[in-house]
């Protein structure tokens, strides 16, 4: 079995980035996916290179914090303050799917711009599963920079909207089933989940927001102490010994 684990929230912080680069170092975090629009994205990259990460996602945002494009480009997507709606499900239904396509486009071209290798795509709060016109934007992104992109119909219950996901995935690279940490669990709760998945010979994910607390932390996200509890777990001897023991491959997406 494959395995890729993937950080989510690069660049949220500081601490968060220097959490989940430990964590990339001395656990079994493999992989990690950057909010381009956050405060704090050219130092975490620069950090990144520093610590030898030449490849990641890019964690593509309609919830968080402002858009990379003026204001008047993105109307649709923008509460009156010019901020992204919180959640999913407050992005109004009038939204534009053009101004969402070119927004998130930005994202990835902000990344590209750096240099720094792009090896998947995934996104804040699942927001692709949002209803089918979000899934084909989100689909075609995946495909026109050919890369591959997160399971994210595992976030959903709309078994419509999931048969749409699927079925659009054509073409593009995935995992065989996703698995998103929740901050109650320990060693038992993963090593079930890869017990679950041990048989299988393509690659699952399991999805993280690890990382260190700050004051900047605080305000912007409803995650925060929990994600030093998930980066003590993703370093975890017990966890690591049951990989080795079991023969499990840890991959990032780039090998996937």
């Amino acid at each position: 079995m494959k395995l890729i684990v993937n950080a989510d929230d690069f660049g949220l912080t500081m601490a968060v980035t220097k959490g989940i680069i430990k964590g990339m170092k001395d656990g079994i975090i493999t992989d990690t996916s950057v909010l381009v629009n956050a405060q704090y994205f050219n130092e975490s990259i620069q950090l990144a290179e520093e610590n030898g990460i030449n490849s990641m996602g890019v964690h593509l945002t309609l919830t968080f914090s402002n858009p990379i494009l003026p204001l008047s480009e993105v109307k649709s997507l923008v509460d009156d303050k010019g901020n992204f709606f919180r959640k999913p499900s407050l992005i109004p239904q009038t939204y534009k799917s053009d101004e969402v396509y070119n927004e998130l486009k930005a994202q990835i071209e902000k990344f590209l711009s750096t240099g720094m290798e792009l090896n998947h795509l995934d996104t804040h709060h699942g927001f692709s599963m949002l209803d089918a016109t979000m899934i084909e934007v989100i689909t075609s992104l995946a495909k026109e920079y050919k890369v591959p992109l997160r399971r994210d119909d595992a976030l959903s219950n709309d078994k419509d909207l999931n048969h749409l996901f699927l079925s659009s995935l054509t073409g593009v690279a995935s995992t065989t089933d996703l698995y998103v940490l929740s901050n109650d669990e320990n060693e038992s709760h993963i090593i079930s989940v890869l017990e679950k998945h041990n048989r299988i010979s393509d690659a699952i994910e399991i999805a993280c927001h690890p990382g260190w607390v700050d004051n900047d932390l605080l305000p912007l996200s409803s995650l925060t102490y929990g994600r030093e509890k998930d980066l003590e777990l993703l370093m975890s001897d017990k966890l690591m010994k049951y990989i080795n023991d079991n023969h499990i491959e840890l991959i990032s997406y780039s090998e996937l």
